[in-house]
């Protein structure tokens, strides 16, 4: 008949054999794996005091691997997580950065060309001038892209005349689409207009 020695020793092993084995069952689950870290300590910390106390070498040797593999699978768990969300958030981030027109060089660099063509005036009806700046713009990237562009004249001075927006939607990876801007220019700009350079200010993608 054994003990209470005996029953002790052999208690303090089974409570830590069954906190690994609910600490590594629940290992993989976010949040919960929380708990499940410090079950693989304690089944850990059980596995040596009934090593120790010389309960059944067996068993206790599979209680302490069991809580290391616990801990091990809970730690690599989170940080597969973590780096998941790390990822998702880097990227969202880069999203909102193209979106606002805070990465302007790198989306001329990288994923869309703007050919600014010449301004034209000529004579209309009515004594009317019509006015238009052609404006190419082209996916280059590998997926279906939309583009803001905002393009401004400006004179030798470097002041702004006139500013105007190009909103290319939806083109596939290598589609081009051509543009015409500033097609109203009020009569007191359109002999600054003539002679303006043109330049990108901004460009948004998403």
């Amino acid at each position: 008949m054994a003990n209470h020695g005996e029953t002790k020793k052999s208690g303090i092993g089974t409570a830590g054999l069954v906190l690994g084995i609910i600490g590594i069952c629940t290992s993989f689950i976010p949040v919960i794996n929380n708990i499940s870290f410090f079950l693989g300590i304690l089944a850990v910390i059980f596995g040596i005091i009934a090593f120790v106390k010389q309960d059944s070498k067996g068993k206790t040797i599979i209680t302490i691997i069991i809580g290391i593999l616990a801990i091990v699978i809970t730690l690599s768990a989170q940080k597969t997580l973590s780096d998941s969300l790390n990822e998702a958030i880097d990227t969202f981030n880069n999203e909102m950065d193209a979106m606002s027109g805070n990465k302007t060089e790198e989306i001329l660099a990288n994923n869309v060309d703007v050919n600014i063509g010449d301004f034209q005036a000529t004579k209309g009806q009515y004594g009317m001038t019509d006015t238009k700046l052609k404006v190419n713009v082209k996916n280059k990237s590998s997926e279906a892209k939309s583009f803001s562009i905002q393009i401004e004249a400006v004179d030798s001075n470097g002041s702004r005349i006139n500013q105007d927006t190009i909103y290319a939607n939806n083109l596939n990876a290598g589609q081009s689409q051509d543009f015409e801007i500033f097609t109203y220019v009020s009569s007191d700009k359109l002999d600054e207009m003539k002679n303006a350079t043109f330049k990108i200010v901004e460009v948004s993608m998403y």
